[in-house]
Parts: C-alpha cells; structure tokens; sequence
C-alpha cells in the first residue's frame, strides 16, 4: 500500500487555504494455486489484506472461498515464501509473523499459531465462507506470498497438518492464494494469475509506461489545490479547486478487481486539523450532492467510465462515485466507507479481466469564509484487489 497525504494551511488575513496532495499506490494480487488431487478444492477463493506494504505491522487478511464440504470445522491457514503447492515443503516468509494472529467472523483461534501457521475453529458451509485473521506482521521483503488453506472436520483432524505443510492427514478441502507484498507502484500477480496497478501524475501508456515528461517513468502524482497567492498555493472560497491524478489498472483474474479508496481521517471522513483533529472542519463529500464554492468540504470525482468489449471494462464501484460530481463515502463508526479497515469502493471492473484500463482521479476541495486556520491533512490510500 502506498499512501497520499492531503494538507490544508489556512491563513486568516487572506481567507484561503494552500493544499497539498501527493498519492501513492497499493496494489493487492491474489492467485489462484492448484492443490493436490487427494482434497477437494475450495473455489472462489480469495484474500484482502488492509496493507501489502512490507513489514507493515498490525494488518488483517480478510478470507473468502467456497468450500466444495459443508463438513468441516476448523480451518488451518499457513503462509509461506517458496510455493503455494499444498504438500509442498513450506518456507517461512522472512520477518512474517502470525504468532499473535487474532480471528474474527466467526472464527476462533485453536491452539497457540506460530509464526506462519494458524488453525482456526470455524463452521465451513458448502457456500461463501468469510474469516478475518489480524494482527499479522508482514515480510520484509517484497514479492509474492503464498497462503494455503485447509478445512478439517474439527481441531483434532487439523492438528495432523505438519509444520513443513507437507503432511496434511484427514483434510477435506484445500486451495491457496498469492498476494503481493510491494513498495512499487505496480504488482504481478504469482502462478498464473496477475494484476498490474498505477498511479501517475501525468498521463500514462499502456503496461504502465509513464506518457508526459518523465516518459517511461512515471511522474509523482503530487497535486497542489488552489491558486498562487503571494507565491502560495491557496484555496479560499472562490471556487472549487481541483487537480488530478491517473491510473491504469490490467489484471486477467477471471472476476476481475476491485480498487477501493481508504482514509485515515477516522470519526471525519474529510481533512482534519492537526491543532483540533476531532473538529473536521473540512468534511467528506458525503454520497448526494456535490461541493460548491464555499462549501468546506473534501471529495473525488472520476474519470468517464470505461467500457470496451475488446479490453474490459473500469467503471464506477457504486452509485456513490461518478463523473458529474466531487463524492466521498463517510460513515459514521469507521464500520464501512473510506475510514473502514479495507477502504470504500471506488472502481471496478464488471467481474471481468482488463487490459490497460485507465481511470483519472479528481480530487477538489473548498473552504468557508470562516474554516478555521490552521494545518488539514488526510492520509489515503488505494488498494486494487483481485477477484480470483
């Protein structure tokens, strides 16, 4: 995950406020891996992680597939650096650790986890299952990450998997995913499976070339909202000022991904005030409406959506983003929209791969005569998830 910081300075005397924003990028890939043909094969399978950046501390791997038995009872995920073939010798990625791994959905922990492997009690339908495991440190280097899993009938079958993950005994249903641990802009996804994600200041050609000066990188998509007052970039009440980044996205999942937006402006949604964090002075956009001149308010717009038979599509997530206005998805509690673990949805590719899908991303911003002065900031971040 790569984040952007969005910063407002606000002086009372000439009533504006400079902005700042610059965006990284996350990237998440998952992919498919074959199981041995002893077990059957959970399908659907896939993982969200709330960070890929490396070594990144604290981070939940959310869980989904469907289980081909509705027998089973508990769950073994194990996490390793060489392969995701189940029966495989198992490496222990460098500096991962699921030693304090939590559950959470349904989910208890079993036993003590170690440092890649956690067994999980769990009632596994033959329909979409869904667990969170937290708390998990990631590995220091960038690459791949294999997870498999396992589903047993109960923990006393499940104990029978070996720490080398090559000794399964009485499983029921097996499959693994690949995901992507990066500092990059851009990811592709291991085995079979990939997915390329980017975000430009300038426009980019395909594969995720840069296109405007810095041609082939690509350029820092560091923006600054407002107009130069006294050698300052401000905004004031004016207007509405916008600045604009872009991406590209491609990936051959056969459920296409999904890039979700996500905020650390938790109990606001917008920008907040480093003297008063808790006042939100310059709010979210909300889901309805716009932003108008003088209204303080933080929000995105996106480019046109993309539909192409021949490259797939890249579209708007939901009815709360679109073209014709500046939105941003708050709710209150932190439970869903841009505050919330994983993000807010913000584009998709119709359930269908893409190839060199771009999207550009308007950011826009205003203040009020009397928005208080002071330092505003935001840290955001995208992350691109495959649907395998």
């Amino acid at each position: 995950m790569r984040s952007f910081n969005v910063s407002r300075v606000y002086d009372r005397h000439t009533r504006t406020v400079a902005a700042a924003v610059g965006l990284l990028l996350a990237t998440l890939a998952p992919a498919l891996a074959p199981a041995f043909v002893s077990a059957d094969q959970v399908t659907d399978r896939s993982v969200a992680l709330s960070s890929s950046v490396k070594a990144a501390t604290g981070v939940n791997y959310a869980f989904t597939f469907t289980a081909d038995n509705a027998s089973a009872g508990a769950v073994v995920v194990q996490f390793c650096s060489n392969t995701p073939l189940i029966g495989e010798d198992c490496t222990a990625p460098t500096g991962f650790t699921s030693a304090s791994a939590t559950a959470s959905g349904g989910a208890t922990i079993s036993g003590s986890p170690t440092a890649n492997l956690v067994v999980v009690t769990k009632a596994i339908a033959a329909t979409e299952n869904t667990f969170s495991l937290g708390n998990i440190t990631n590995p220091t280097a960038v690459g791949p990450l294999y997870v498999r899993v396992a589903t047993y009938a109960d923990t006393t079958d499940a104990a029978d998997y070996t720490a080398n993950g090559q000794t399964l005994g009485t499983v029921i249903d097996t499959g693994s995913v690949a995901v992507s641990i990066t500092d990059g802009v851009s990811v592709s996804g291991a085995v079979l499976e990939s997915m390329t994600f980017c975000v430009s200041g300038e426009t980019l050609a395909a594969n995720c070339v840069g296109g405007g000066a810095s041609a082939p990188a690509l350029t820092a998509p560091t923006l600054q909202l407002g107009q130069d007052v006294s050698g300052v970039i401000a905004l004031d009440s004016q207007a509405v000022y916008e600045g604009t980044i872009y991406t590209q996205l491609s990936t051959n999942a056969a459920k296409g991904a999904v890039v979700s937006l996500k905020s650390n402006a938790l109990s606001c949604g917008g920008l907040i005030r480093s003297s008063d964090p808790a006042a939100c002075d310059i709010g979210p956009a909300g889901t309805t409406g716009d932003i108008t001149a003088g209204q303080p308010k933080f929000g995105l717009k996106l480019g046109t959506d993309v539909v192409d038979g021949t490259n797939g599509d890249l579209v708007a997530a939901s009815a709360n983003y679109s073209d014709a206005a500046f939105r941003l998805n708050y709710v209150s509690g932190n439970a869903t929209g841009v505050t919330s673990t994983y993000g807010d949805p913000i584009l998709d590719t119709n359930d269908a791969p893409a190839n060199n899908r771009d999207m550009p991303l308007k950011f826009g911003a205003s203040v009020s005569n009397n928005t208080p002065a002071g330092s505003y900031s935001a840290n955001l971040s995208l992350i691109a998830t495959g649907k395998f």
